[in-house]
């Protein structure tokens, strides 16, 4: 799809679901409650990038794109996120995303003390209640292969006389160093599932296929590279015309993936509220567009 028929597609979009962003909405479930708080902010999102692309002046739209796919990748995320709870069990899931809240709270709180900033004891105390509440769902194991290897190696190496006892004790100390026990410390992310391990979860699951996932993956990556210090994108920008190419292309492609991402969470917003008939019609006639216009792109 043109630029143009993408901006005037995800225009639509925005129109027909500005009252469930909006609201008021009638939860259904647990879920619905995340499925809310997600369209509403991915809402937003869009009608950002829809913004940015309507500037017809070449100069922004080249400063534009660079940005938009930046906020393409959090709205992938969100998809995403949604899509694994949906695979997984909704309501249990919906359950523990809402749960790590106490933990976010709880890291935030430990960052205010660290920096030496004024702590109001009534809200530490309940910050401290509520993460203790919940933390044992959310213990960070990441590190445990990982420290197995070094322990295997070890006792490899000294069953064939490779080490003495000396070696072996600077070998334990730094797989201490480098992996510690974190039994009791805390996921940095709810799922305890970086956004990729997701794909992989829903791909090996049947939710989307091998085409599919290379699509999101690829995309997202791109996203990712907007926002680290990537060397790729940093020498997008000292060439003129492959700067001026690929920021083009990429206000394309932020605009597309994330009206297509929107859109099918306002699918998954319809099967989670009573909405009007009309409205889930016009959303369904939306993702058929988006549907045959991916199908006519892979021919």
């Amino acid at each position: 799809m043109r630029l143009n028929s993408i901006t005037t597609l995800a225009r639509k979009l925005l129109s027909e679901t500005r009252q469930l962003a909006s609201g008021p909405n009638t939860y259904k479930s647990q879920f619905a409650r995340v499925v809310e708080g997600t369209l509403r902010r991915d809402y937003l999102t869009l009608l950002t990038i829809v913004y940015l692309a309507e500037h017809n002046e070449p100069e922004m739209r080249t400063a534009f794109g660079n940005s938009c796919m930046d906020l393409c990748r959090r709205v992938l995320e969100d998809f995403i996120s949604l899509e694994y709870m949906l695979f997984k069990g909704k309501e249990s899931h919906a359950k523990k995303f809402f749960d790590y809240q106490a933990v976010e709270a709880k890291h935030d709180m430990d960052f205010l003390e660290a920096s030496g900033a004024a702590i109001d004891q009534q809200l530490k105390t309940t910050t401290d209640k509520n993460y203790d509440r919940v933390k044992r769902k959310f213990l960070d194991t990441s590190s445990r292969t990982r420290k197995k290897g070094w322990t295997d190696l070890d006792e490899f190496l000294g069953s064939q006389g490779k080490i003495d006892q000396q070696t072996e004790r600077e070998i334990e100390e730094e797989s201490n160093r480098r992996y510690p026990d974190t039994n009791e410390q805390t996921r940095k992310a709810w799922a305890g599932l970086d956004t990729e391990a997701m794909i992989e979860a829903l791909v090996n699951g049947g939710v989307i296929n091998a085409q599919e996932q290379g699509i999101l993956i690829q995309t997202y990556i791109q996203g990712n590279r907007k926002n680290h210090f990537s060397p790729t994108d940093i020498r997008d920008f000292l060439h003129d015309i492959l700067y001026r190419t690929t920021s083009d292309s990429d206000l394309k492609m932020s605009l597309m993936a994330t009206t297509t991402a929107v859109t099918r969470i306002a699918r998954i917003f319809a099967d989670e509220f009573d909405i009007a008939e009309d409205t889930k019609k016009a959303i369904e006639e939306i993702w058929q567009t988006i549907f045959t216009a991916h199908l006519s792109e892979d021919e």
